[in-house]
This record gives C-alpha cells, sequence and structure tokens, in this order.
C-alpha cells in the first residue's frame, strides 16, 4: 500500500483498507519459498503525529516451502499480525522510514511473512500435503530432470 503524506493528511483515522499484493517477485527462490499468491493484506491507519503514522496489518499468504529432505514443495498457509510505525524521523529502533513522501507498506509486509514462517518444514508434518512433484521442481535441479 502505497499513500502519500498529502493523502494520509487528508483521511480520517482509523482508516481501513485492503489490498491484494502479488509479492512473488520478491519471495519466490528466497530461502526455502518455492512459489507464492498473492498475499491478502488488511490495514488499519492511526496517526500517532503529522509525520509518524502506526499501522496494524492482518496478512494472510500461500507459501509453498521446500522440504530439507525430500525437496519436494509443501503448501503453507500462514496469518500473520503485526504493528508498525512509519516516519519520516527515526520514531524508535524499529520503525520503518518514510522515504520521500511516501508511505510503502511493501517491505514491512515481506519482513513479516519471512519473520513468522518456520525456519524449517519438517516433512513428516506435512505428509498428507506434499504437492505434485512435477508441478514444484526445485530450481537448483531442474536441469538434472531431463537426465532421468
Amino acid at each position: 500500500m502505497k499513500l502519500t503524506l498529502g493523502q494520509l493528511l487528508k483521511l480520517k483515522f482509523p482508516y481501513k483498507v485492503s489490498e491484494e499484493l502479488d509479492l512473488s517477485a520478491d519471495l519466490n527462490g528466497l530461502e526455502d519459498i518455492l512459489s507464492s499468491s498473492p498475499a491478502s493484506v488488511n490495514y488499519e491507519f492511526s496517526r500517532i503525529d503529522n509525520d509518524t503514522y502506526l499501522v496494524h496489518m492482518e496478512i494472510e499468504i500461500d507459501l509453498v516451502l521446500e522440504g530439507p529432505v525430500s525437496l519436494k514443495g509443501y503448501l503453507k498457509h500462514f496469518k500473520v499480525e503485526s504493528s508498525e510505525i512509519f516516519s519520516k524521523y527515526e520514531y524508535n529502533d524499529d520503525s520503518f522510514i518514510i522515504e520521500g513522501q511516501t508511505l510503502d507498506t511493501k517491505e514491512a509486509v515481506i519482513m513479516n511473512i519471512l519473520l513468522n514462517k518456520p525456519m524449517k518444514i519438517d516433512d513428516e508434518e506435512f505428509e498428507d500435503e506434499i504437492s505434485d512433484e512435477e508441478e514444484y521442481v526445485n530450481p537448483a535441479f531442474a536441469n538434472l530432470k531431463d537426465l532421468l
């Protein structure tokens, strides 16, 4: 979600809005993420002052994560809630800086997805959710597939 500071000054708070956010270019191939669905994000913006905003986010996304042993893809649905501060100046150590005149939540959404996904996938945990092997081929082994 991108909102200019001028737009934010005109809003009535709390301001609620939703969006579908395609993060596949940012997430696919990162760490153990094989693919991702568009993220559904519900926002609630609150004003702290004219240059600082509190943004509560509810993020839902489906990720296909690679199993460490089988290298198969496992579908994992995530629902993450987070509250982040966006400010023109460094509000605190965890706040996001508003670059120029635009508050952009994309970096915060990606960070929350990466921080809340499992650090490792246990193949046995997702035994009945194994994706079709033909559909999800590890890119590192894609060229070897033709040799079989």
